[in-house]
C-alpha cells in the first residue's frame, strides 16, 4: 500500500504553476527536505525514456491525432510514468508532485475534445488502476490574463496542444471548473492572479494545511 503522499499542480497556461514547482524545489533544499519528495511533470517523465518518447508524439506540430489516440497516449505515458516514478516514490514514503495529472484529460480530452468525460475517466482509471491524488491544486485565474502571459512568454512557436485564443480559454477555464464540481476528489483552488512571490505564499499555505509539508 502507498505511504507517501500524491499531489498534483493544475492549471491553464500561464498560470505560473510551473513556474511555482521550481520554487517550491528551491524552498525545500534551503529547509533541507528536498530528499523527501519527487517532482515529476505530464506528459513524459524525466524517469521513463519511453513516456518522453510519446511526449514527443503528442505535441509534435506534425502530428494530427483523434481525441481517442490523444486520450491513449496521454494514458499511456502517464501509466509509464507512475510505474517509473509515482509509484515507486510513494512506496518509500516520498512526497510526489506532478505538474498536471489525469485531470487534464479530462478536461482536454473528456469535456473539451467532446470524447466525453466517463470515457476519458474510464480510459484513465484502466491505466492509472485508480490512482488519485491526495490533492490536486488548481491555479485558477481570468482567461484574459492567462493569454496575456501567454503571449509575453511564447515567442516563438506554440505546440500542437497551445493557443493563444482568449474564447479558447474561456471555454478551457469552464471546462475545468465542470471537472472540479464533479466532487470526485480533493481540490483546492488558487488564484493566479498575482506576482509569483505572493503566488507563492498562497500555495504554502495550501500546502501547510493540507500537511503536505
Amino acid at each position: 500500500m502507498s505511504k507517501g503522499k500524491f499531489v498534483v499542480f493544475e492549471g491553464m497556461d500561464g498560470s505560473g504553476k510551473t513556474t511555482i514547482i521550481k520554487k517550491l524545489k528551491e524552498y525545500l533544499e534551503s529547509k533541507n527536505r528536498l530528499d523527501d519528495f519527487i517532482f515529476t511533470r505530464e506528459p513524459g517523465s524525466s524517469h521513463s525514456k519511453e513516456a518522453e518518447e510519446i511526449r514527443q508524439l503528442i505535441l509534435d506540430n506534425d502530428n494530427s491525432f483523434s481525441v481517442m489516440v490523444d486520450a491513449l497516449l496521454f494514458a499511456a505515458s502517464r501509466r509509464l510514468n507512475l510505474e517509473k516514478c509515482v509509484w515507486p516514490g510513494l512506496e518509500k514514503n516520498k512526497t510526489v508532485i506532478s505538474d498536471r495529472y489525469w485531470t487534464s484529460s479530462f478536461v482536454y480530452q473528456g469535456v473539451l475534445g467532446g470524447l466525453g468525460l466517463k470515457k476519458v475517466k474510464d480510459i484513465n482509471n484502466i491505466a492509472t488502476e485508480e490512482t488519485t491524488p491526495d490533492l490536486t491544486i488548481f491555479f485558477d485565474m481570468e482567461p484574459e490574463l492567462s493569454v496575456e502571459r501567454i503571449t509575453q512568454i511564447r515567442k516563438t512557436k506554440t505546440d500542437r496542444l497551445e493557443s493563444t485564443n482568449v474564447e479558447y480559454y474561456k471555454k478551457l477555464r469552464d471546462s475545468y471548473w465542470y471537472v472540479i464540481n464533479q466532487g470526485n476528489e480533493k481540490y483546492e483552488i488558487i488564484k493566479s492572479d498575482c506576482n509569483i512571490d505572493e503566488l507563492f505564499k498562497r500555495v504554502l499555505n495550501v500546502l501547510k494545511e493540507n500537511k503536505i509539508i
